[in-house]
Protein backbone atom coordinates (compact mmCIF):
# COMPACT_ATOMS: atom_id res chain seq x y z
CA UNK A 1 0.00 0.00 0.00
CA UNK A 2 2.96 2.28 0.26
CA UNK A 3 4.48 1.68 -3.15
CA UNK A 4 3.23 3.01 -6.42
CA UNK A 5 5.32 0.56 -8.44
CA UNK A 6 3.29 -2.49 -7.46
CA UNK A 7 -0.16 -2.57 -9.11
CA UNK A 8 -1.35 -5.10 -6.55
CA UNK A 9 -0.66 -2.71 -3.69
CA UNK A 10 -2.37 0.20 -5.46
CA UNK A 11 -5.47 -1.81 -6.26
CA UNK A 12 -5.73 -3.05 -2.67
CA UNK A 13 -5.50 0.48 -1.29
CA UNK A 14 -8.21 1.81 -3.59
CA UNK A 15 -10.51 -1.14 -2.98
CA UNK A 16 -10.24 -0.63 0.78
CA UNK A 17 -10.34 3.16 0.53
CA UNK A 18 -13.47 3.36 -1.63
CA UNK A 19 -15.38 0.48 -0.03
CA UNK A 20 -14.39 1.54 3.50
CA UNK A 21 -15.57 5.14 3.25
CA UNK A 22 -18.69 4.15 1.32
CA UNK A 23 -19.72 1.59 3.93
CA UNK A 24 -18.94 3.95 6.81
CA UNK A 25 -21.03 6.71 5.21
CA UNK A 26 -23.96 4.38 4.54
CA UNK A 27 -23.91 2.94 8.07
CA UNK A 28 -23.63 6.38 9.67
CA UNK A 29 -26.48 7.66 7.48
CA UNK A 30 -28.73 4.71 8.37
CA UNK A 31 -28.06 5.02 12.09
CA UNK A 32 -28.36 8.79 12.58
CA UNK A 33 -30.38 10.13 9.69
CA UNK A 34 -32.76 7.42 8.52
CA UNK A 35 -35.47 8.58 10.91
CA UNK A 36 -35.22 12.19 9.74
CA UNK A 37 -37.01 13.62 6.75
CA UNK A 38 -33.97 14.71 4.74
CA UNK A 39 -34.44 16.45 1.43
CA UNK A 40 -32.14 16.12 -1.57
CA UNK A 41 -29.97 19.07 -0.51
CA UNK A 42 -29.36 17.66 2.94
CA UNK A 43 -28.56 14.21 1.52
CA UNK A 44 -26.17 15.74 -0.97
CA UNK A 45 -24.54 17.80 1.78
CA UNK A 46 -24.13 14.64 3.84
CA UNK A 47 -22.42 12.94 0.89
CA UNK A 48 -20.07 15.89 0.44
CA UNK A 49 -18.86 15.44 4.03
CA UNK A 50 -17.58 11.96 3.27
CA UNK A 51 -16.21 12.87 -0.12
CA UNK A 52 -14.11 15.50 1.66
CA UNK A 53 -12.97 12.89 4.20
CA UNK A 54 -12.13 10.55 1.33
CA UNK A 55 -9.91 13.23 -0.25
CA UNK A 56 -8.34 14.18 3.09
CA UNK A 57 -7.19 10.61 3.71
CA UNK A 58 -5.67 10.39 0.25
CA UNK A 59 -3.53 13.42 1.12
CA UNK A 60 -2.67 11.84 4.48
CA UNK A 61 -1.58 8.71 2.67
CA UNK A 62 0.84 10.75 0.57
CA UNK A 63 2.30 12.18 3.78
CA UNK A 64 2.64 8.73 5.35
CA UNK A 65 4.36 7.39 2.24
CA UNK A 66 7.08 10.01 2.66
CA UNK A 67 7.36 9.38 6.38
CA UNK A 68 9.88 6.50 6.20
CA UNK A 69 8.21 5.06 9.27
CA UNK A 70 10.22 1.83 9.11
CA UNK A 71 13.24 3.74 10.41
CA UNK A 72 11.38 5.65 13.11
CA UNK A 73 10.38 4.64 16.61
CA UNK A 74 6.79 3.72 17.42
CA UNK A 75 6.44 6.76 19.67
CA UNK A 76 7.70 9.05 16.93
CA UNK A 77 5.30 7.59 14.36
CA UNK A 78 2.40 7.68 16.83
CA UNK A 79 3.02 11.37 17.59
CA UNK A 80 3.10 12.21 13.89
CA UNK A 81 -0.10 10.24 13.25
CA UNK A 82 -1.94 11.95 16.12
CA UNK A 83 -0.83 15.41 15.02
CA UNK A 84 -1.69 14.70 11.38
CA UNK A 85 -5.13 13.39 12.38
CA UNK A 86 -5.91 16.53 14.40
CA UNK A 87 -4.71 18.92 11.69
CA UNK A 88 -6.69 17.19 8.98
CA UNK A 89 -9.73 16.91 11.26
CA UNK A 90 -9.76 20.74 11.44
CA UNK A 91 -9.22 21.03 7.67
CA UNK A 92 -12.00 18.49 7.11
CA UNK A 93 -14.50 20.60 9.07
CA UNK A 94 -13.68 23.89 7.35
CA UNK A 95 -13.54 22.47 3.83
CA UNK A 96 -16.73 20.50 4.42
CA UNK A 97 -18.60 23.56 5.65
CA UNK A 98 -17.33 25.85 2.88
CA UNK A 99 -18.22 23.29 0.18
CA UNK A 100 -21.50 21.90 1.46
CA UNK A 101 -23.19 24.91 3.12
CA UNK A 102 -23.82 26.83 -0.14
CA UNK A 103 -26.09 23.95 -1.08
CA UNK A 104 -28.52 25.02 1.65
CA UNK A 105 -28.90 28.59 0.33
CA UNK A 106 -27.29 31.99 0.94
CA UNK A 107 -28.91 32.65 4.31
CA UNK A 108 -27.95 29.31 5.80
CA UNK A 109 -24.49 29.67 4.30
CA UNK A 110 -24.01 33.05 6.01
CA UNK A 111 -25.17 31.67 9.34
CA UNK A 112 -22.86 28.70 8.93
CA UNK A 113 -19.91 30.99 8.31
CA UNK A 114 -20.61 32.77 11.57
CA UNK A 115 -20.41 29.42 13.40
CA UNK A 116 -17.12 28.30 11.87
CA UNK A 117 -14.93 28.85 14.92
CA UNK A 118 -12.74 26.49 16.91
CA UNK A 119 -14.93 26.90 20.00
CA UNK A 120 -18.15 25.94 18.18
CA UNK A 121 -16.55 22.92 16.52
CA UNK A 122 -14.41 21.44 19.28
CA UNK A 123 -16.57 18.33 19.66
CA UNK A 124 -16.63 17.82 15.89
CA UNK A 125 -12.85 18.21 15.72
CA UNK A 126 -12.51 15.57 18.42
CA UNK A 127 -14.78 13.15 16.55
CA UNK A 128 -13.15 13.76 13.18
CA UNK A 129 -9.72 13.32 14.75
CA UNK A 130 -10.82 9.98 16.14
CA UNK A 131 -12.07 8.86 12.70
CA UNK A 132 -8.87 9.93 10.95
CA UNK A 133 -6.69 8.39 13.65
CA UNK A 134 -8.61 5.10 13.25
CA UNK A 135 -8.12 5.30 9.47
CA UNK A 136 -4.39 5.92 10.02
CA UNK A 137 -4.09 3.00 12.42
CA UNK A 138 -5.78 0.69 9.91
CA UNK A 139 -3.52 2.03 7.16
CA UNK A 140 -0.37 1.20 9.10
CA UNK A 141 -1.68 -2.14 10.36
CA UNK A 142 -2.50 -3.26 6.82
CA UNK A 143 0.89 -2.05 5.64
CA UNK A 144 2.69 -3.91 8.40
CA UNK A 145 0.64 -7.02 7.70
CA UNK A 146 1.51 -6.90 3.97
CA UNK A 147 5.18 -6.26 4.68
CA UNK A 148 5.26 -9.10 7.19
CA UNK A 149 3.78 -11.48 4.61
CA UNK A 150 6.19 -10.27 1.96
CA UNK A 151 9.11 -10.72 4.35
CA UNK A 152 7.85 -14.17 5.27
CA UNK A 153 7.62 -15.09 1.58
CA UNK A 154 11.14 -13.76 0.96
CA UNK A 155 12.45 -15.68 3.96
CA UNK A 156 10.80 -18.90 2.80
CA UNK A 157 12.18 -18.37 -0.69
CA UNK A 158 15.66 -17.70 0.70
CA UNK A 159 15.48 -20.83 2.85
CA UNK A 160 14.32 -22.86 -0.15
CA UNK A 161 17.19 -21.53 -2.25
CA UNK A 162 19.67 -22.20 0.54
CA UNK A 163 18.22 -25.68 0.97
CA UNK A 164 18.54 -26.34 -2.77
CA UNK A 165 22.05 -24.89 -2.88
CA UNK A 166 23.14 -27.08 0.01
CA UNK A 167 21.76 -30.18 -1.68
CA UNK A 168 23.57 -29.29 -4.89
CA UNK A 169 26.78 -28.69 -2.96
CA UNK A 170 26.53 -32.11 -1.33
CA UNK A 171 25.81 -33.75 -4.68
CA UNK A 172 28.85 -32.15 -6.27
CA UNK A 173 30.95 -33.38 -3.36
CA UNK A 174 29.80 -36.92 -4.10
CA UNK A 175 30.40 -36.99 -7.84
CA UNK A 176 34.17 -36.23 -7.77
CA UNK A 177 34.48 -38.72 -4.89
CA UNK A 178 33.32 -41.78 -6.81
CA UNK A 179 34.91 -40.49 -10.02
CA UNK A 180 38.30 -40.27 -8.29
CA UNK A 181 38.04 -43.84 -6.98
CA UNK A 182 36.82 -45.21 -10.31
CA UNK A 183 39.61 -43.56 -12.29
CA UNK A 184 42.14 -44.98 -9.86
CA UNK A 185 40.69 -48.44 -10.47
CA UNK A 186 40.85 -47.98 -14.25
CA UNK A 187 44.43 -46.71 -14.06
CA UNK A 188 45.44 -49.84 -12.15
CA UNK A 189 44.18 -52.10 -14.96
CA UNK A 190 45.19 -50.20 -18.10
CA UNK A 191 48.60 -51.87 -18.33
CA UNK A 192 47.44 -55.23 -16.95
CA UNK A 193 44.30 -55.96 -19.00
CA UNK A 194 43.10 -53.50 -21.63
CA UNK A 195 39.85 -55.41 -22.21
CA UNK A 196 38.90 -55.11 -18.57
CA UNK A 197 39.99 -51.49 -18.62
CA UNK A 198 37.67 -50.80 -21.58
CA UNK A 199 34.82 -52.54 -19.78
CA UNK A 200 35.48 -50.43 -16.72
CA UNK A 201 35.40 -47.27 -18.82
CA UNK A 202 32.01 -48.39 -20.16
CA UNK A 203 30.71 -48.92 -16.63
CA UNK A 204 32.09 -45.55 -15.58
CA UNK A 205 30.38 -43.92 -18.57
CA UNK A 206 27.09 -45.41 -17.37
CA UNK A 207 27.72 -43.96 -13.92
CA UNK A 208 28.40 -40.53 -15.42
CA UNK A 209 25.29 -40.78 -17.55
CA UNK A 210 23.25 -41.51 -14.43
CA UNK A 211 24.86 -38.50 -12.76
CA UNK A 212 23.97 -36.22 -15.67
CA UNK A 213 20.41 -37.52 -16.02
CA UNK A 214 19.66 -37.26 -12.30
CA UNK A 215 21.48 -33.94 -11.74
CA UNK A 216 18.37 -31.81 -12.12
CA UNK A 217 16.08 -34.27 -10.32
CA UNK A 218 16.19 -34.23 -6.53
CA UNK A 219 14.84 -37.76 -6.22
CA UNK A 220 15.17 -40.89 -8.34
CA UNK A 221 13.50 -44.30 -8.02
CA UNK A 222 15.53 -46.57 -5.78
CA UNK A 223 15.86 -49.01 -8.69
CA UNK A 224 17.93 -46.43 -10.60
CA UNK A 225 20.22 -45.99 -7.63
CA UNK A 226 20.69 -49.75 -7.50
CA UNK A 227 21.52 -49.83 -11.22
CA UNK A 228 24.19 -47.16 -10.70
CA UNK A 229 25.60 -49.13 -7.76
CA UNK A 230 25.79 -52.24 -9.93
CA UNK A 231 27.83 -50.28 -12.49
CA UNK A 232 30.18 -49.28 -9.69
CA UNK A 233 30.51 -52.86 -8.45
CA UNK A 234 31.17 -54.02 -12.01
CA UNK A 235 34.21 -51.76 -11.99
CA UNK A 236 35.41 -52.92 -8.59
CA UNK A 237 34.82 -56.62 -9.35
CA UNK A 238 37.07 -56.36 -12.38
CA UNK A 239 39.72 -54.83 -10.16
CA UNK A 240 39.49 -57.16 -7.17
CA UNK A 241 38.26 -60.27 -9.06
CA UNK A 242 37.62 -63.15 -6.64
CA UNK A 243 38.39 -60.98 -3.63
CA UNK A 244 35.04 -59.22 -3.91
CA UNK A 245 31.62 -60.87 -3.73
CA UNK A 246 28.49 -58.75 -4.04
CA UNK A 247 24.85 -59.73 -3.60
CA UNK A 248 21.53 -57.88 -3.68
CA UNK A 249 18.25 -58.51 -1.88
CA UNK A 250 15.78 -55.85 -2.99
CA UNK A 251 12.08 -55.89 -2.15
CA UNK A 252 10.13 -55.15 -5.39
CA UNK A 253 8.04 -52.63 -3.42
CA UNK A 254 11.20 -50.68 -2.63
CA UNK A 255 12.29 -50.28 -6.26
CA UNK A 256 9.97 -47.35 -7.00
CA UNK A 257 10.58 -45.60 -3.71
CA UNK A 258 12.07 -42.14 -4.47
CA UNK A 259 15.36 -41.25 -2.79
CA UNK A 260 17.99 -38.55 -3.44
CA UNK A 261 20.35 -39.68 -6.17
CA UNK A 262 23.75 -41.01 -5.05
CA UNK A 263 22.48 -41.29 -1.49
CA UNK A 264 23.58 -44.92 -1.02
CA UNK A 265 26.64 -44.73 -3.25
CA UNK A 266 29.13 -43.36 -0.66
CA UNK A 267 28.11 -46.12 1.77
CA UNK A 268 28.91 -48.69 -0.90
CA UNK A 269 32.27 -47.04 -1.58
CA UNK A 270 33.09 -47.09 2.12
CA UNK A 271 32.11 -50.77 2.30
CA UNK A 272 34.65 -51.57 -0.42
CA UNK A 273 37.34 -49.18 0.76
CA UNK A 274 37.37 -50.08 4.45
CA UNK A 275 36.16 -53.65 4.04
CA UNK A 276 39.27 -54.40 2.02
CA UNK A 277 41.33 -53.26 5.01
CA UNK A 278 39.52 -55.16 7.78
CA UNK A 279 37.87 -58.21 6.21
CA UNK A 280 39.29 -61.59 5.43
CA UNK A 281 39.14 -62.33 1.72
CA UNK A 282 36.87 -62.47 -0.11
CA UNK A 283 35.18 -59.27 0.99
CA UNK A 284 31.45 -59.91 1.05
CA UNK A 285 29.06 -57.02 0.51
CA UNK A 286 25.28 -57.30 0.59
CA UNK A 287 22.78 -54.58 -0.31
CA UNK A 288 19.28 -55.06 1.09
CA UNK A 289 16.13 -52.95 0.86
CA UNK A 290 12.63 -53.60 2.13
CA UNK A 291 9.37 -51.83 2.80
CA UNK A 292 7.61 -52.36 6.11
CA UNK A 293 4.87 -50.22 7.64
CA UNK A 294 5.34 -47.64 4.86
CA UNK A 295 9.00 -47.26 5.80
CA UNK A 296 11.93 -47.90 3.48
CA UNK A 297 14.90 -49.62 5.12
CA UNK A 298 18.21 -49.88 3.29
CA UNK A 299 21.06 -52.03 4.61
CA UNK A 300 24.66 -51.98 3.40
CA UNK A 301 26.58 -54.91 4.92
CA UNK A 302 30.23 -55.74 4.49
CA UNK A 303 32.41 -58.32 6.15
CA UNK A 304 35.08 -56.90 8.40
CA UNK A 305 35.13 -54.61 11.41
CA UNK A 306 34.26 -50.98 12.02
CA UNK A 307 37.22 -48.70 11.37
CA UNK A 308 37.30 -46.00 14.07
CA UNK A 309 38.32 -42.43 13.37
CA UNK A 310 41.70 -43.04 15.01
CA UNK A 311 42.28 -46.15 12.96
CA UNK A 312 41.26 -44.36 9.80
CA UNK A 313 43.83 -41.70 10.46
CA UNK A 314 46.80 -44.09 10.69
CA UNK A 315 48.57 -45.26 7.58
CA UNK A 316 45.97 -44.37 4.96
CA UNK A 317 45.64 -41.54 2.44
CA UNK A 318 43.44 -38.62 3.34
CA UNK A 319 39.91 -38.91 2.00
CA UNK A 320 37.63 -36.28 0.50
CA UNK A 321 35.80 -35.69 3.78
CA UNK A 322 32.50 -37.14 2.52
CA UNK A 323 30.86 -40.37 3.65
CA UNK A 324 28.50 -40.86 6.55
CA UNK A 325 28.43 -37.17 7.43
CA UNK A 326 27.51 -36.28 3.87
CA UNK A 327 24.75 -38.90 3.76
CA UNK A 328 23.37 -37.72 7.10
CA UNK A 329 23.31 -34.09 5.94
CA UNK A 330 21.48 -35.02 2.74
CA UNK A 331 18.93 -37.05 4.72
CA UNK A 332 18.43 -34.15 7.13
CA UNK A 333 17.88 -31.76 4.22
CA UNK A 334 15.48 -34.02 2.38
CA UNK A 335 13.68 -35.78 5.27
CA UNK A 336 14.11 -33.65 8.42
CA UNK A 337 13.24 -35.67 11.54
CA UNK A 338 11.76 -38.44 9.35
CA UNK A 339 14.80 -40.63 8.89
CA UNK A 340 17.36 -42.63 10.84
CA UNK A 341 20.95 -43.56 10.03
CA UNK A 342 22.63 -46.14 12.22
CA UNK A 343 25.81 -48.20 12.21
CA UNK A 344 26.46 -51.49 13.97
CA UNK A 345 28.58 -54.64 13.93
CA UNK A 346 27.00 -58.07 13.94
CA UNK A 347 28.31 -61.55 13.12
CA UNK A 348 31.58 -60.26 11.69
CA UNK A 349 29.92 -57.64 9.51
CA UNK A 350 29.63 -53.86 9.54
CA UNK A 351 26.01 -52.82 8.97
CA UNK A 352 24.79 -49.37 7.98
CA UNK A 353 21.04 -48.90 7.98
CA UNK A 354 19.01 -46.03 6.51
CA UNK A 355 15.29 -45.79 7.31
CA UNK A 356 12.94 -43.28 5.71
CA UNK A 357 9.27 -42.92 6.73
CA UNK A 358 6.37 -42.01 4.48
CA UNK A 359 2.58 -41.83 4.78
CA UNK A 360 0.10 -44.33 3.35
CA UNK A 361 -0.38 -42.28 0.17
CA UNK A 362 3.30 -42.71 -0.61
CA UNK A 363 4.44 -39.22 0.31
CA UNK A 364 7.38 -38.73 2.64
CA UNK A 365 6.27 -37.52 6.06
Amino acid sequence: MTSTSDPGKISLFWVLQISGWFLYGVIYYLIYYSYKDLDLANTFGFAVTYVVAFLMTIIMRKIYQKLDYQHRSILNVSAIVILTSIVFAVIWIYVDRLVSYPIYGIEKFQKALDKITMRNNISQIYWNSFILFTWSALYFLINFWRQWNEQLARTEKAELLAHSAQLQMLRYQLNPHFLFNSLNSIRALILEDQTKARDMVTELAELLRYSLVSKNNGDVPFSEEITAIKHYFAIEEKRYEENLQVSFEIDPLAEEYPIPSFLVHPLVENAVKYGMKTSSMPLKIKIQAKIKDNKLSIFVRNSGTWLSDDAEGRGRPAGTGTGLKNVRERLENRFPDKYSLSTSEEEGCVVIEISISRDVEGNHV
